[in-house]
């Protein structure tokens, strides 16, 4: 599965960095998440609601507010990141997002395809309206 983020977000840099730094934070951000248990060695398993294996992530790139990218191992692998520009009116985050199931072979790419890129694309949809709701409350203050 491939995801290419551009969103414009009417928030600081260091609002929206917040909920992207590290994989505990990523709960904070998108619904669809658990509880996080700390693997060691920056490793997180991030459980996904519904899904009987978390995303044990980590963050292999971190420059505050700036930037942030992070690497999958376990059932699911692949890489993902984001970039953050800010903009006369807010911060535009731009990235992307890799996620693969490598022990379906063939068939883990129909899986993908059918059940789970609707799945992660409405979490990160939710992210996205998560975040603009925060900047039009923070605009009606």
């Amino acid at each position: 599965m491939h995801h290419d983020f551009n969103e414009e977000i009417r928030l600081p840099a260091a609002e929206i960095y917040a909920f992207m730094r590290t994989p505990a934070d990523w709960t904070r951000l998108y619904g669809s998440f658990g509880d996080v248990v700390d693997r060691g060695d920056g490793w997180h398993a991030v459980p996904l609601r519904r899904f009987p294996f978390p995303l044990v992530a980590r963050i292999i790139e971190d420059v505050p507010e700036r930037a942030v990218a992070w690497e999958f191992r376990g059932f699911w692998r692949g890489t993902g990141g984001v970039n953050l520009t800010t903009t006369a009116t807010g911060t535009l985050v731009t990235g992307y997002e890799d996620i693969s199931i490598p022990r379906l072979a063939g068939l883990g790419r129909l899986i993908e395809r059918r059940y789970l890129e609707p799945r992660f694309q409405a979490v990160w949809d939710s992210g996205w309206r998560r975040l603009r709701r925060m900047a039009a409350a923070t605009s009606a203050d």
